[in-house]
């Protein structure tokens, strides 16, 4: 068994998860000056294919973390979304992309952003890298990979961490609070005996990168939704496309509810050829390659953001514990009024008839949008989105 200096245990902030929300919290950390450990059970950072995109307070988030200049030089930025019709014949053996249902404009690609005027490009495997390494440069934040979180012992003014290595040995952190940011199938939730309240969807999502040229999108609109009944989905670059030269996009396309087919089995080669095959524009047979297939973040950097600034405020400036629980409803709160509803709406909106869809009041909106419809529909984005810890404690806590 080794056992880290608890000596640091006082100052310091244990973090399971080495996924861009933990690292994201363990970097705003350390910019407060305090000591963090985080802990992973994988032996390196992930790079399955997962988020790409950042829009709206999680932009603010990152320039507040001082990564929003580096993530777009590593990324860009893109100008709005289109709602599309699935794809049809283009007249020559191949596909094109189906008619314009509706578009959400921002304005023209720019590096200076306020948070509301674009969407940043960037996969999230890249993203986590550049936190990580931005939280290594600190010299506040020590990783600790082949780490399984098997134990905490509570100690009331102080927490213990008991980890298993990739050896079987045993490894016991000390720390003066822990933060769980290890995901839906949570390690710490379940130690704690913390239920997952929520829903699933019955449709499953497959995320597939892949690497073609010519793909046929909107040069303004490059991130398309796909409107169909069963098979929605989204198509986006991952890169900015540059004429001449392949471009990876990522295709994520839902599948009947009724497909009982092994995640094996869906991302074969034929499967996902198959897949691509109705979301993909371009002449047939696809000049494509499949890099990376799996099944399938931004409100989990403003949880982070959020839960950093609440452990500043009790270590660094004696705020009572109350803080957590603050937290806690606040983030509660916009999962339940604004992200659960929003996310909702969003899937329904794209599983729906496309020759219908323009029943839908928001791409009804999006079809002649002004400044006000624009400003209307980008404030909760900026607000109720992202919570703001020294103004929830004024407004909740009389101990402020």
């Amino acid at each position: 068994m080794t056992v880290d200096d608890s000596a640091t245990a006082r100052n310091s902030v244990i973090v399971v998860g080495a996924g861009p929300v933990g690292l994201l919290i363990a970097l705003r950390l350390a910019q407060a000056g305090i000591h963090v450990k985080v802990l992973e059970k994988e032996h390196d950072l992930s790079d399955a294919p997962r988020a790409a995109g950042y829009f709206g307070g999680a932009l603010l988030a990152l320039k507040r973390a001082g990564l929003l200049e580096k993530v777009i030089s590593l990324g860009f930025t893109g100008r709005g979304i289109a709602w599309r019709k699935p794809l049809t014949d283009d007249g020559l053996g191949g596909k094109r992309m189906g008619d314009v249902i509706a578009r959400l404009c921002f304005p023209v690609d720019s590096v200076t952003l306020d948070g509301t005027d674009a969407i940043v490009t960037l996969r999230q495997s890249i993203l986590a890298r550049l936190v990580f390494n931005e939280a290594l440069n600190t010299g506040l934040v020590n990783a600790h990979f082949d780490m399984e979180l098997v134990g905490i012992d509570d100690g009331g003014d102080s927490v213990v961490v008991t980890a298993r290595g990739s050896d079987g040995a045993t490894h016991l952190f000390h720390g003066q609070y822990l933060v769980g940011a290890d995901g839906g199938r949570s390690a710490t939730r379940k130690l704690l005996g913390i239920s997952f309240k929520g829903h699933t969807w019955p449709e499953k999502l497959v995320a597939i990168d892949v690497l073609t040229q010519g793909a046929a999108l909107d040069p303004q609109f490059q991130t398309t939704m796909i409107i169909h009944p069963v098979h929605f989905g989204v198509i986006t670059p991952l890169e900015k496309p540059q004429e001449g030269k392949p471009t990876l996009f990522r295709c994520a396309v839902a599948l009947h509810p009724n497909d009982a087919r092994s995640d094996e089995e869906l991302v074969s080669e034929e499967s996902l050829s198959s897949l691509l095959d109705q979301m993909l524009p371009g002449p047939r047979p696809l000049p494509a390659r499949v890099p990376v297939g799996a099944l399938g973040l931004t409100t989990g950097i403003l949880d982070a953001e959020a839960a950093a600034d609440a452990l500043d405020l009790i270590i660094n400036e004696g705020r009572p514990l109350k803080t957590l629980e603050i937290y806690s409803d606040a983030r509660r709160k916009a999962f339940q009024t604004f992200v659960n509803p929003i996310s909702a709406e969003n899937k329904l909106r794209i599983a729906n008839d496309p020759d219908n869809a323009v029943e839908d009041w928001f791409l009804r909106a999006m079809l002649k949008p002004t400044p006000e419809i624009m400003e209307e529909f980008s404030r909760p984005y900026l607000s109720v989105w992202r919570t703001d810890m020294r103004k929830e404690i004024r407004r909740m806590s009389p101990l402020s």
